[in-house]
């Protein structure tokens, strides 16, 4: 997941599902923001002076050591901004401060690990998890959204001109996954489309 609580661009963190782990070592101020990108994701080695930073921030180091925290590009850097913002804006529109953001993610998360142990208990999960949603009946997580024909235009001149400029595929690939936040199968297949076409 991508996650950050300093003013300036966020990290890859690598969470294990086999233990636990602590990813502020000490206090430290900030909002934690976090996201879990549905594209692939290029992580970046850590240099010794980001390494520094992230620990000044308190970033729990052991971390780090272990190989769990990546850079990200620049593009995804924008992104991650661009996404943070569009949350904020529209968020102050409905009224809502980062304070109440911040109380609503830590109830999804009491929530979620909440166990109903009566009938009545699991109507109100429900309804709370309804509430919490963004949309009723949403498609569940891991299934590719889908992009309007334009768009999907638009790709493929893109890649062309890259790769007429040197760029190989598989990095035109990786891009496009992290700027569409979209799997990298499904770009291949819109970039292979153009391929037909052309012959």
């Amino acid at each position: 997941m991508l996650i950050r609580w300093w003013d300036a661009p966020p990290v890859v963190l690598l969470v294990p599902s086999w233990e636990p782990i602590c990813i502020r070592k000490t206090k430290s101020s900030g909002r934690l923001d976090c996201r879990i990108p549905l594209g692939a994701v290029r992580g970046l080695p850590l240099t010794q002076e980001r390494r520094r930073f992230l620990v000044k921030q308190g970033m729990n180091p052991e971390l780090i050591k272990r190989g769990y925290v990546f850079d990200v590009s620049d593009t995804l850097a924008a992104q991650f901004d661009r996404d943070t913002n569009a949350t904020i804006s529209l968020a102050e529109k409905c009224g809502l401060t980062l304070d109440d953001l911040a109380k609503f993610h830590e109830a999804s998360k009491k929530l979620a690990s909440f166990n109903p142990t009566n009938r009545a208990e699991r109507l109100a999960k429900q309804a709370l998890e309804t509430l919490f949603s963004s949309k009723a009946g949403a498609k569940g997580a891991g299934r590719p959204k889908r992009i309007s024909a334009e768009e999907r235009q638009q790709m493929r001149e893109r890649a062309g001109k890259m790769q007429a400029a040197g760029q190989n595929r598989r990095d035109i690939v990786a891009q496009f996954s992290e700027e569409y936040d979209l799997r990298r199968s499904y770009i291949r297949r819109i970039l292979e489309d153009r391929r037909k076409k052309e012959l």
